[in-house]
């Protein structure tokens, strides 16, 4: 089902040391890494720009193929935000995300 995976090695952090910050700022393998995530690219069944699945320590965040790298980076770290709850500001209704699996 996978086309392209990208994750890191995984690193001990507990999800309240996630600042918003480093949500925008830490590369995004380590970002995946940090958070025990997954990212995965999968033909489209919907109109959804990516989902989450599982839980922090154990998820998969998947997007439709052919997003361009820019959207493709935005998006996932929309979603690992979503995911260890981050404190962000609110994300335009066409943005919104949901979860499956036992995430927040």
């Amino acid at each position: 089902m996978a086309h392209h995976q990208l994750t890191g090695t995984r690193v001990p952090a507990a999800s309240n040391t996630l600042t918003v910050d480093r949500l925008l700022s830490a590369p995004l393998p380590e970002l995946l890494a940090e958070v025990g995530a997954q990212l995965i690219d999968a033909p489209a069944a919907d109109d959804t720009l990516g989902r989450i699945e599982g839980r922090l320590g154990a998820a998969r965040l998947t997007m439709p193929t052919g997003r361009s790298a820019f959207e493709r980076d935005t998006i996932a770290r929309i979603l690992v935000g979503k995911l260890v709850g981050a404190p962000m500001r609110p994300v335009p209704p066409s943005l919104d995300v949901h979860t499956y699996g036992g995430s927040q």
